[in-house]
């Protein structure tokens, strides 16, 4: 395998590890899914940072600058967060992942739908299998 085909690989079993943790995260339908990153460097292996504000957005805001900000030894990183996705003219409920990496120009979009077994209440499952939404640039790649 190639470094490039390694990089890749590695990418993409964070942004899947990301997407399964939010969604056990929310799964018990006892609270909202907490903004979060994941970054995997050399010297510290995976790390899990949390991001809390006042509204959503600010932690979504939070995350996104921690990553644009991230030091030269995180290799890649997972963003996660709550929020809908529209497919075949249906709105979703959906747990997203946007993963990128130092070495990639492009990373990955992904997103899990799921379902509330009572209506909006209660726990949820997954509906269906996870979607590539992107290929965004890498929140990592110098300018």
């Amino acid at each position: 395998m190639s470094d490039l085909q390694q990089d890749a690989h590695n990418l993409a079993e964070l942004a899947v590890f990301a997407l399964n943790h939010a969604f056990r995260s929310i799964e018990d339908g006892e609270g909202m899914l907490v903004p979060f990153v994941m970054a995997d460097t050399e010297d510290e292996g995976r790390s899990l940072h949390r991001f809390v504000a006042e509204s959503m957005e600010q932690s979504r805001q939070r995350a996104r600058d921690w990553v644009d900000g991230a030091e030269v030894s995180v290799n890649r990183y997972a963003f996660a967060w709550d929020g809908y996705v529209k497919v075949d003219d249906i709105k979703w409920d959906a747990v997203f992942v946007e993963a990128g990496d130092r070495v990639l120009p492009h990373g990955m979009l992904l997103c899990q739908r799921y379902s509330a077994e009572n209506g909006d209440d209660g726990p949820r499952k997954i509906v269906g299998e996870p979607m590539l939404v992107d290929k965004p640039e890498s929140r990592l790649q110098e300018e």
